[in-house]
């Protein structure tokens, strides 16, 4: 996961086993380009920035999530109304024009018209139908679930540091790259940037921290 913040080198482990038959982890730079000198960070060093994170995600309550998830439901009901009124609307229209559309073939058939008109009406027809059906994949693509989605990024937010410690090294490193972006080391330092929408939930922790309500900011959260 992690790279030279001087050089862009990997970094890498060290494992050194002690007399006393404790395991430690070094890294350092692997300084390939032959640019850094080697400096040796514990690994307990380079993770206290990711717990320090995970321990400000717990600073959202059950009750903040609950009072958003509640909000959010709310705000969106009328969206997913409208919603299906469009999609109702879309495939009305679009019924109604396959069947103006057999008909003209029809009349066509039975000679009623040229097949200069014909052609005309058809293609006319034929556009209006590729737009609807554009139309309703956009409608019928979009998200309304948002108060699920968002259920779900703050519970894993607010219990990061559980599932952080719990987890195998594999699920450790792969949470990690789930949470930040860009992590490099410079010296013994760990420096990183949150994913979104992660840099947006932190900013509702360190809210929680200073308030035991959100109620004055409801609607920009």
């Amino acid at each position: 996961l992690l790279t030279c913040k001087n050089c862009g080198c990997s970094i890498s482990p060290d494992i050194k086993i002690k007399k006393s038959g404790k395991i430690f982890i070094y890294y350092s730079c692997t300084s390939s380009k032959g640019i850094c000198q080697r400096i040796y960070a514990t690994e307990k060093a380079l993770l206290q920035p990711i717990y320090a994170l995970l321990e400000r995600f717990e600073g959202i309550t059950e009750e903040t999530q609950s009072e958003l998830v509640d909000e959010l439901r709310k705000n969106t009901e009328a969206g997913v109304v409208f919603h299906k009124a469009q999609i109702n609307r879309i495939r009305a229209e679009y019924e109604q024009l396959k069947q103006r559309d057999d008909r003209l073939l029809d009349t066509y058939l039975d000679q009623g018209i040229s097949k200069d008109v014909y052609d005309k009406k058809h293609q006319e027809y034929h556009d209006r139908l590729q737009c609807l059906n554009i139309e309703l994949e956009e409608h019928t693509r979009a998200d309304y679930d948002y108060q699920t989605t968002v259920a779900t990024v703050l519970s894993v937010a607010r219990r990061a540091k559980v599932i952080f410690e719990s987890s195998e090294i594999h699920e450790k490193r792969a949470f990690i790259n789930f949470l930040v972006q860009n992590p490099v080391v410079s010296g013994r330092e760990l420096t990183f940037s949150l994913k979104k929408p992660f840099d947006s939930v932190l900013i509702l922790a360190d809210a929680q921290t200073k308030t035991t309500s959100i109620s004055a900011d409801r609607s920009s959260w």
